[in-house]
């Protein structure tokens, strides 16, 4: 027999039944407690907290992540209770602020701001469906392009800063790559604008597809995309490009005219590391020296890969 899902009912034995976090959701019309991100790396994205236990801080396994060095491993978390949205600092290094304030354990209530390491800062508020449809509307129109769906110019260079910074700070590995569709103007010349839209986004979902989930792939203008990808060195990278300018080559498209074609790619690329971060002194030189390499896959014949 199958077993009738809890409900809310006037018992005190049903009421047991059913978890904080459908009692707060029920009771609130399906409304979702949510964090919107008004400062930080994902500025207007708004998180809805969907656990009992929901978990910040800088590492994966975190239910939402935090890019601030200054954010602690595990730094907080929010607990979802029959009395109210409670969050509670997990013994973080730089402690966690509500309303300016630091606190150990506090209850949220609409609007009251959250403070997380040193640039992040959150809204908390309760979202309709409609409403947390709107705000991811909103965040994309900010930060995608709306042709090829890889991200736009700006939210590359804010998180180019940031990881940048980070790794100044910190060490490690951060790869740029510059790439740019070869004899693009003849693609457009010769089968149509509509034709050259459509290699622009088979090019950017091959980039996003084959890819890593954190990396960023932007597209800088034109017929020019970037990635930016941390914790990968320049051999690792240069094979990663390679294999990239490979699997683009590949694809086939079709004009409207019915006339099939193929893009081909050359990709210039860059990697600062601890050893060499002396060479490059502002993120915007990381892009320009990829750029200097991909103009060298270009002088030298196209369709290749410089590092």
């Amino acid at each position: 027999m199958t077993k009738k899902p809890p409900t809310i009912s006037d018992s005190s034995e049903d009421q047991t039944m059913i978890s904080p976090i459908q009692q707060i959701v029920e009771a609130a019309s399906a409304r979702q407690p949510a964090l919107l991100m008004i400062s930080g790396p994902h500025l207007g994205r708004s998180f809805e907290i969907d656990k009992e236990e929901f978990m910040i801080g800088r590492i994966e396994n975190c239910d939402l992540q935090i890019e601030d060095d200054l954010a602690s491993r595990h730094h907080c978390k929010i607990l979802l209770t029959p009395d109210g949205a409670q969050i509670v600092d997990l013994a973080s290094t730089n402690g966690t602020l509500v309303n300016g304030r630091r606190v150990d354990r506090a209850f949220l209530k609409e609007g009251d701001q959250i403070q997380v390491g040193s640039l992040t800062l959150f809204k908390y508020h309760i979202q309709g469906e409609a409403e947390a449809k709107f705000l991811a509307q909103l965040f994309t129109a900010a930060t995608k392009d709306f042709l090829t769906g890889a991200y736009g110019k700006k939210f590359l260079l804010d998180r180019l800063s940031a990881e940048y910074h980070y790794l100044i700070r910190r060490g490690g590995n951060l790869t740029v790559m510059a790439l740019d569709l070869d004899h693009f103007k003849l693609v457009n010349d010769t089968f149509g604008h509509l034709a050259g839209d459509d290699a622009l986004k088979a090019v950017a979902k091959h980039l996003i597809n084959h890819t890593r989930k954190d990396d960023v792939v932007a597209r800088f203008g034109g017929e020019e995309f970037v990635i930016l990808m941390r914790d990968i060195n320049l051999e690792q990278a240069k094979q990663i490009a390679e294999n990239l300018r490979e699997g683009i080559s590949k694809i086939k498209l079709s004009a409207p005219s019915g006339q099939d074609f193929q893009v081909r790619v050359s990709i210039g690329v860059c990697s600062l590391s601890t050893a060499n971060r002396a060479s490059f002194t502002t993120p915007e030189s990381l892009i320009q020296h990829a750029d200097e390499k991909l103009y060298e896959a270009k002088r030298s014949g196209r369709n290749k890969v410089c590092a």
